[in-house]
């Protein structure tokens, strides 16, 4: 790890910044961000990648209100939006992390991560109609994605269409080995009753009685 001088100039710092990123060494590139941001204060690129190096180093709330406050000096940055709204759902603020991940697929419609989060915080807010709709959009995004056909499958579970549920949990069941902890969980939950559980059929093995 290197020792930086915050009052160095902002030249040195900057070229501090630059190393201690390339080398993945957390520390040093906050404490060099932090005297750049000292002498450029207004500087929001500063602050974003301040932001998530504090991330990196376990920093969750320094992090989440620097991000707050960036974003009301520049409300259309979009990446610090969804590092923003990613750090609120973390952390169980359900509600306005669905706030913002909405005001962030308002200008980034296409984002099917941002669309997945939304779909998933609709569906633990009791959502499912604005769940399914999020999702119809990151499906075209990435149709074969099994996190995105697994909110699929709990929001039909959810909607009350137990039988098109079931089917898209057992064929992710077989076809997604290392999401069959989630699976299995989401088909024994549910705001609209749980889908049953069969071993045999979840495999595969029921077909060849």
């Amino acid at each position: 790890m290197r020792v930086i001088d915050t009052t160095s100039d902002p030249q040195q710092l900057a070229r501090a910044a630059s190393a201690a990123l390339t080398a993945g060494d957390w520390t040093a590139a906050e404490a060099a961000l932090t005297g750049l941001l000292a002498h450029a204060p207004a500087d929001v690129s500063l602050a974003y990648n301040l932001a998530l190096v504090e991330k990196r180093l376990g920093k969750d709330q320094a992090a989440e209100q620097r991000l707050a406050a960036l974003l009301s000096l520049a409300p259309g940055h979009d990446n610090a939006r969804f590092e923003y709204a990613a750090s609120l759902m973390n952390r169980g603020a359900e509600a306005d992390a669905l706030d913002q991940f909405e005001a962030y697929l308002r200008r980034r419609p296409a984002d099917g991560d941002a669309r997945l989060n939304a779909a998933r915080l609709c569906l633990r807010l009791g959502h499912a109609d604005a769940a399914a709709r999020h999702l119809d959009f990151a499906e075209r995004e990435r149709p074969d994605d099994p996190a995105i056909r697994l909110a699929r499958a709990e929001a039909l579970r959810d909607l009350g269409r137990p039988g098109e549920a079931d089917e898209t949990f057992r064929a992710l069941f077989r076809q997604a080995p290392s999401l069959r902890p989630a699976i299995l969980k989401a088909m024994s939950q549910g705001r609209r009753g749980r889908v049953p559980l069969d071993a045999a059929v979840l495999t595969g093995s029921a077909d060849k009685h």
